[in-house]
């Protein structure tokens, strides 16, 4: 391994760093960024302070706060959608802007 290493060489670069960026990628995608976007619209939601905005530019302003992965929404959209309502009882009724509603 290359622990303490100052440069890398490309075959360094492809064998460890790549798969362990790809590897943390799609952890953040299929786990912490839908909790953390269904946190922030039912937290805004219930706080009454939803912003006139889309689906997507909620998620492209909560992208802002991990300094990317704005590109990820179609992965994160459905595991978000199910969150809101399995444990914040919401669901999206309009997306254009957003709007939600206690689920029933």
């Amino acid at each position: 391994m290359i622990k303490g290493k100052g440069d890398i060489t490309d075959e360094e670069l492809e064998k460890y760093y790549v798969p362990l960026n790809e590897n943390f990628r799609k952890y953040m995608i299929s786990y912490v960024i839908p909790e953390v976007f269904a946190f922030e619209i039912a937290n805004s939601h219930f706080r009454n302070c939803l912003c006139e905005a889309t689906f997507e530019q909620h998620y492209n302003s909560m992208c802002d706060v991990f300094n990317g992965f704005h590109n990820s929404l179609l992965d994160v959209a459905d595991k978000t959608l199910d969150l809101l309502q399995i444990k914040y009882n919401l669901t999206i009724i309009n997306y254009f802007p957003l709007e939600i509603k206690k689920w029933q």
